[in-house]
């Protein structure tokens, strides 16, 4: 494993934070760029016209540079941002997460260490109401492409760490509401090498505003993002990841959409079908006896 103690490399790392209305979060992002232990850093925020005070917060910080933008949405802004910044490597923290302190030296370690590499991913952690959520991670045992047809391995934007000729041949889908980070990920691994690490580097927030609780809408992106890799696909073992990675994906988000609603399923004691449409009889008798299994007496309605 690399230490972060022999980092030798002194090139610049910026550190793009979208904003969108969040900057009652924002303090606490930033700060979390301010104590990182290495110090080559540049903080550009990209204000995606929001019409809270994300411009009072932003511009508190003589360090940071504030770029405002008319409302475009998430890949837009991160779009904005690469062409603001001027680091040689770049990440991408959501104004609404944090990184831990030694995170952006653990992964300038190992682009040093691997310079072909055209990404560095670690591990995080989710957070909900000031605490920690146990996630059990899964080991990456196949090529990087094939095993994100599989599963978004790297699940966190602000865990990544990119070489800055990587927006040279590819960019963030500005047409993709959500998972344009996973879209991104498989356009890069799929022709070039990346390295990934199972260090504690990040915290994603989960609030009730956050793109990641619209389950339709993310069942809906990821299935056109895997799509895509129909048309690439090189071989049978590929057509055969991705339709692996479909019934992944669908028994995900219907586990999801059953721990969202539990709450309110417990208290009007009947499952409403209807509040996640537009999905195959198959995965909603799936979810049906899912949610059998672990809400016993509930009462669901048609389907």
């Amino acid at each position: 494993m690399p230490s972060v103690q022999n980092t030798t490399s002194n090139l610049l790392v910026s550190v793009i934070i979208p904003c969108y209305n969040q900057a009652h979060y924002l303090n606490e992002c930033i700060e979390s760029i301010l104590v990182q232990t290495y110090k080559q850093i540049e903080i550009v925020v990209v204000d995606d016209g929001s019409t809270d005070n994300t411009k009072d917060i932003a511009t508190r910080y003589p360090s940071v540079k504030y770029v405002f933008k008319n409302n475009g949405g998430l890949s837009s802004a991160r779009n904005t941002g690469i062409d603001s910044s001027i680091g040689d490597f770049l990440v991408f923290l959501d104004s609404d997460d944090w990184l831990l302190p030694e995170a952006v030296a653990i992964n300038v370690q190992y682009l040093h260490n691997h310079p072909t590499a055209a990404f560095v991913s670690g591990s995080h952690k989710k957070t909900k109401d000031g605490k920690t959520i146990p996630e059990k991670r899964e080991q990456i045992t196949l090529h990087p492409y094939h095993q994100l047809l599989h599963q978004n391995y790297i699940g966190m934007i602000a865990a990544v760490m990119f070489r800055r000729w990587v927006f040279d041949q590819y960019r963030y889908d500005e047409s993709l509401k959500s998972c344009e980070d996973y879209d991104l990920y498989l356009k890069i691994t799929r022709d070039h090498p990346v390295v990934n690490h199972t260090r504690d580097i990040a915290r994603y927030r989960i609030h009730g505003n956050s793109i990641s609780g619209n389950l339709s809408l993310m069942l809906r992106d990821v299935t056109m993002v895997l799509m895509r890799q129909e048309g690439k696909v090189r071989d049978v073992k590929e057509t055969g990841y991705i339709k692996a990675g479909l019934h992944n994906w669908k028994k995900h988000f219907y586990k999801q959409y059953y721990i969202q609603q539990k709450d309110g399923l417990n208290k009007a004691r009947a499952i409403d079908f209807k509040a996640f449409p537009g999905h195959s009889s198959l995965y909603l008798k799936y979810l049906k006896a899912l949610l059998y299994v672990e809400c016993i007496g509930l009462k669901p309605k048609k389907i």
